[in-house]
């Protein structure tokens, strides 16, 4: 919803349908609720991607061009500038998805920032201010932090419906910056502001290869918790 709302993004349409009044809604992670009736419902936005027959591509353009943005955007030699691969990679992705006419007007908006939540289901606990106030247009002023971001956002709104890279690039880089979960039941294990950081190892895994969860768990540094940041986790 922020971020792809705030942004009247044209890829929107390529990747859901919309909600009852036409418009597009998700739903907050972590809700509490005995009414799901509003969740399953015409109240929330539905992918629109066939499992039977939609094809997932690994590794598309855009990203291509979001990795040399930022490895220029650090000081690397990636021939080019941060901001030609940045728009380059945006033009990528509004071409894969069938709306490549829109982004010359998308790379030009330099004041869509993303918006607040609000649950179209009308469980105001779940709304939630914006997280973010970062904008779209390239903006050579700015600083490392601030571009990182703009690069790592709309790398992250490319690469969907990719969710295991998306939740990756999040804990390396601490972008998006993402809502909150709404209820943590985690016990105090997981921060909320920092969110989960692992997968735990599973029960079979205890089960059946004790020596190597021990052996995984001392290289980790630390306990089997989802709030135990990977060696490469920076953020």
């Amino acid at each position: 919803d922020a971020y792809m709302n705030g942004y009247s993004d044209a890829r929107r349409s390529a990747y859901f349908t919309t909600a009852n009044d036409g418009n597009y809604h998700g739903v907050r992670q972590g809700i509490v609720t005995t009414n799901w009736t509003p969740y399953s419902g015409p109240a929330i936005s539905n992918l629109n991607i066939n499992n039977s027959t939609s094809q997932i591509v690994w590794m598309t353009a855009a990203e291509s061009f979001f990795l040399r943005a930022e490895g220029a955007l650090r000081g690397w030699a990636m021939g080019g500038t941060a901001e030609q691969f940045y728009n380059q990679g945006i033009t990528a992705s509004f071409t894969e998805n069938g709306v490549g006419g829109s982004a010359a007007t998308y790379l030009a908006n330099t004041t869509a920032v993303p918006i607040a939540f609000a649950d179209n289901s009308g469980q105001s606990g779940n709304n939630a201010p914006a997280p973010s106030t970062i904008t779209i247009a390239w903006d050579a002023a700015a600083g490392f932090e601030t571009n990182l971001e703009r690069i790592i956002t709309q790398k992250w709104l490319a690469m969907f419906p990719d969710g295991p890279e998306g939740w990756a690039e999040f804990r390396r880089t601490g972008y998006p910056k993402l809502f909150p979960v709404v209820s943590n039941n985690s016990n105090g294990t997981i921060n909320t502001a920092t969110q989960i950081r692992r997968i735990t190892y599973p029960q079979s895994e205890y089960n059946n290869n004790r020596p190597g969860v021990q052996s995984g768990l001392t290289a980790l540094g630390g306990p089997d918790g989802g709030g135990v940041k990977l060696w490469w986790d920076k953020k």
